[in-house]
This record gives structure tokens, sequence and C-alpha cells, in this order.
């Protein structure tokens, strides 16, 4: 028996069972349902994350927060999706992150409505970055599939300076001043209002966009500057030892990348299918770009 079968012989909840989009008046019973679902996570984390997805403001036609079912009135499984255009060309497919899916246990049955809804705007695409591992069946027989193979855990700070000297400018003041692109100067004000930290890295021929997120791989262990946005990995090679000089001052010696190789030159370790990412779509995610996801709204 498939996934999906499975899925559809279970128990039915008792009533009548709706989806429908996440409106703002929903969002005190969508906080309670997130954090019952996903219990190590704080009240003040749901409503921090779901106070940023309300300033974000997603392609028309997409939705603000995502989707949820209803029974009796009130919610009962929950599926954020974080829509977005791409930084490096707005002319491309929609992305959508699905994020945060729960369907309390009775309304399981339910759950494969609730993603597939969340999956049916066309054309666009849509990427699952942190799946839980008992889901990874689920979302494959939708469709998805991976892009990022595993993450490398860089110690950016031992790299060697490969480019001419680099001035990095890391506040909104500086960024105006400067006079940066004005895509660019979004990119980074958006993301640092996510409480995310932006770079604006300036050399001798030109200048681009760095930006870093503070986690921890699990509770306790070493802060690290996970990778949010660069141009591409092969530009993030050669600004590494300014950039990790600049985590380290922060209290972050590592920097995580999800990439499907090491970062040449720069010392660290390479874990091959850790943190696996999964998309859906005509066209696979650039590696290297986790703008407007839940790794930049929510952290995690």
């Amino acid at each position: 028996m498939s996934v999906i079968q499975r899925i559809q012989a279970a128990q039915p909840a008792p009533g009548r069972v709706s989806c429908r989009l996440i409106e703002t008046s929903h969002l005190p019973a969508i906080i309670d349902l997130l954090h019952a679902g996903f219990h190590r996570r704080s009240r003040q984390y749901w409503e921090l994350g779901l106070r940023r997805l309300a300033q974000h403001r997603p392609p028309e036609g997409f939705p603000q927060f995502g989707y949820m079912l209803q029974s009796a009135g009130r919610p009962v499984g929950v599926h954020l999706v974080i829509a977005s255009t791409s930084p490096d060309d707005p002319n491309s497919a929609v992305r959508c992150n699905g994020s945060s899916w729960y369907v309390e246990e009775a309304f399981r049955s339910y759950g494969l409505v609730l993603l597939m809804r969340a999956t049916r705007q066309q054309p666009a695409v849509y990427t699952n970055i942190d799946p839980r591992p008992a889901t990874v069946p689920i979302i494959e027989s939708q469709g998805f599939r991976q892009f990022s193979q595993g993450v490398f855990a860089a110690l950016p700070l031992l790299a060697r300076t490969r480019t001419a000297p680099v001035r990095l400018l890391a506040r909104r003041t500086d960024w105006e001043a400067e006079g940066i692109p004005a895509a660019d100067l979004h990119l980074l004000t958006d993301h640092a209002a996510f409480g995310c930290l932006g770079l604006w890295c300036k050399t001798p021929t030109g200048g681009q966009p760095l930006i870093f997120r503070r986690r921890r791989i699990k509770p306790g262990g070493i802060p690290c500057g996970q990778l949010i946005y660069c141009r591409s990995l092969e530009s993030l090679e050669e600004l590494a030892g300014p950039a990790g000089r600049f985590l380290a001052a922060r209290g972050m010696p590592v920097m995580l990348v999800a990439s499907g190789r090491p970062l040449r030159g720069v010392p660290g370790r390479f874990f091959p299918e850790k943190l696996p990412m999964y998309f859906k779509g005509a066209q696979p995610p650039r590696v290297g770009d986790l703008s407007y996801t839940e790794a930049a709204l929510l952290g995690l």
C-alpha cells in the first residue's frame, strides 16, 4: 500500500473539514496550533515569526500566511507558505517555501489535502527546506525532489583571503550612503528586519550582498552563521575569509552552507545527506539562496 493510500485509509475525523486561506483573524488560534505541534518552539517564536510573515508582501495572487484545515470553526491543521520572487531574477517563477506543516492527530487523514492545496498554483517552484524525516515519503509522492544533498560546516576564519581588500558594510545607513543597487538594498533591509545579518561586500571591482542567520545545530551547540544568501558559491569562496572574521567577532566561528560540495579553499567538513532540501517545479532553486524562506523569517 502506498503512502497516499495509507493516509486515505486512516479513520476520518467526524464533522465537516474545510481547507482555506489563513487570515489575520486566525493568527491567535494558528499560534496555539503551531505551539502544540512543535512544542520545542515557544509561543514567542511563533508570534515573532508570524509577525514577520505579516510584514512580508507576497506576489499577487499568493497567500500571505498559507493554508489551514478548519473543523467546527477552529483550525485543526496548518501549513505556512512563504511566497516570493527570486532576488536574482524577478521575472522567474514565483517561489513558495512550505513550512511548519502540522495536523491534529484526529484529522491526519486530511493532511494530504492540505499539502495538495498549498502546492497547486502554477507556475511556481515549491520548496521544503526542513522536512521531518517521517514526511519525506509523503512529499516525494507529491513530486518533490532533492536539490541540496548536504551541508558544509566551514571555519572561514581560517580561510585565506583571495580577493583584493574587502570592505564589509553591515548597517542600513552605510548601505544607503554607499548607494548600492535598489534590488540589493531591498534584499538586505528585508532580511535585517527578519533578524538576519546582512553584509554589503565592497571590493575594488564592485560589491555584492551576503546574508546569514544565527542558529545552533542543536540546543547548547556551537553558535553558527547559516548562509541565507550569496550570489554564488564561487563568490562565497572568495569572500569567506573576511565574512568568517565578521561572524567570528560576533560569536559565530562556524558557517553552515547548504551545498552539494565543500567550499574550495575553506577549512571545514562536508556532511552528505544532512539537512536535505526538496523542491517541486520546473527548475531547482539555486544552491546558496535561502532568501525569503523559513530559514530567514523563522530560523531553523
